[in-house]
C-alpha cells in the first residue's frame, strides 16, 4: 500500500486519514483535432451516432493530463489527489478547433492504516486485460534487464505504466546512446521522458551515483528531467567542489526548507575555500629585485592584483576557480537569497 497512489473526486478518502494538505495543483492539455478529424465527425453529426474520432481525442488528452497532475503530485512529495475535477472544453476559430482538458485537485499526504502487502487484499476476481497488461510488463522488463534493443512499440507501454525495475538499465542504456546522440535521439528522449514520470525520490540518487564517472552524459540528464538535487550535491561538494559546482544551476520542480538549507550549506562551502594559490615575492632573474606575484595552484606567475591566473590555459583564482566557476555561485548565492525571501 506505501507505493499506492490514490486520485479520488472526493475531498477524504474513507480509511485514510489525510496526514498533510500539500498545495492545489492543476494540469491543461491542449491538442488539435485537425481537418480530418472534424470532417469525420461532422459526418457522424449529421447522420447521427457518436464521433469515434473525437472520442480517441478525448480519451488521449484526459489521460495525458491526468499523468501530469499525477506526477506533480509525486514531485512534491504527495501520496494522493483529492478533490478530482475535470473540465472538457473546445477551442474554435479561423476554421480550426482544439480540445482542452484541465485537471485539478488537491495534493496530499495520505496515512494507510492497514500496512498490508498487495497479497493480502489481494482481489479474488482478476480481469482478462489486467493479465495481459501484466505478461506484457514482465515480458518487456525481462527483454530490457537482458539487454534487449529499445523498440518503438514498447515505448507507449512504458510511458503510460513507468517502471522503476528498469532505473539502472535505462541509466546505463543513456550514457551510451549520449555518446552517439544523432543516432539514438529517439531512445534519449524516451528515456528521459520516462524517468521524469517516476517519483524523484526513486530516480535521483541512482543518477548522481553515475555523476563522477559520466558528467557530461548525466549533467544533461539532470538537467532535461529537472534532477537538481541539494542533499547529493552537498555530498559531491565535500568530495570534489568542482563538479558540484558544474551542476548547481540545475532545476527542480519544487524547493523545500530543507533543500535551502542544503542550498546554503553549499554555498559556505565555496565561500570558505581554501586558498591553493599564494602571492608571493619572486626574484626577477640573477640581479633582479624582489616582487610579489600571484602563484597559481598550477604555478603560473601572474601579476598580484590579477583576480584570475593571466595564463591563457589556467585563469584560475587564489582559490582554484575560474571565472565562470565564480559566476555561477554568484547565481547560486542569488536563488538562495531569493528562495529565503520567498519562503519569509
Amino acid at each position: 500500500m506505501k507505493n499506492e497512489f490514490i486520485i479520488s473526486t472526493t475531498n477524504n478518502i474513507e480509511g485514510c486519514p489525510i496526514k498533510k494538505y500539500i498545495d492545489t495543483i492543476c494540469s491543461n492539455i491542449v491538442i488539435g483535432t485537425n481537418i480530418f478529424s472534424d470532417f469525420a465527425a461532422s459526418l457522424t453529426d449529421f447522420f447521427g451516432g457518436r464521433s469515434d474520432s473525437y472520442k480517441r481525442k478525448l480519451e488521449i488528452i484526459y489521460n495525458e493530463a491526468s499523468k501530469e497532475l499525477k506526477q506533480k503530485a509525486l514531485n512534491i512529495g504527495a501520496n494522493a489527489i483529492i478533490g478530482f475535477k475535470v473540465d472538457f472544453d473546445e477551442i474554435s476559430g479561423k476554421d480550426k478547433s482544439m480540445f482542452m482538458v484541465s485537471v485539478l485537485g488537491t495534493a496530499c499526504i495520505i496515512e494507510y492504516k492497514d500496512d498490508c502487502s498487495e497479497t493480502a487484499i489481494s482481489n479474488s476476481i482478476i480481469a482478462q486485460d489486467e493479465l495481459d497488461k501484466e505478461i506484457k510488463r514482465r515480458y518487456i522488463i525481462s527483454q530490457i534487464n537482458h539487454g534487449a534493443d529499445l523498440k518503438e512499440q514498447w515505448f507507449e507501454f512504458l510511458l503510460e505504466n513507468p517502471q522503476i525495475d528498469i532505473i539502472n538499465n535505462l541509466l546505463d542504456r543513456y550514457v551510451a546512446y549520449y555518446k552517439g546522440y544523432d543516432t539514438y535521439k529517439e531512445n534519449i528522449h524516451f528515456i528521459e521522458k520516462h524517468l521524469s514520470l517516476l517519483p524523484k525520490g526513486e530516480v535521483i540518487d541512482k543518477v548522481y551515483s553515475k555523476y563522477e564517472a559520466n558528467k557530461k552524459e548525466i549533467k544533461a540528464l539532470i538537467t532535461n528531467c529537472n534532477l537538481f538535487s541539494p542533499t547529493n550535491l552537498l555530498s559531491l561538494c565535500r568530495v570534489d567542489c568542482h563538479l558540484a559546482i558544474d551542476l548547481l544551476l540545475t532545476n527542480t520542480d519544487y524547493y523545500r526548507k530543507e533543500d535551502i538549507l542544503a542550498m546554503s550549506e553549499i554555498y559556505d562551502i565555496l565561500a570558505s575555500l581554501p586558498n591553493t594559490g599564494k602571492i608571493e615575492a619572486v626574484k626577477g632573474g640573477l640581479l633582479g629585485k624582489e616582487q610579489e606575484k600571484f602563484i597559481c595552484q598550477n604555478g603560473h606567475k601572474s601579476s598580484p592584483n590579477s583576480e584570475f591566473c593571466e595564463n591563457f590555459n589556467c585563469g584560475v583564482n587564489i582559490k582554484g576557480l575560474t571565472k565562470d566557476e565564480t559566476w555561477t555561485i554568484s547565481k547560486f548565492k542569488q536563488r538562495i537569497d531569493v528562495l529565503n525571501d520567498m519562503m519569509k
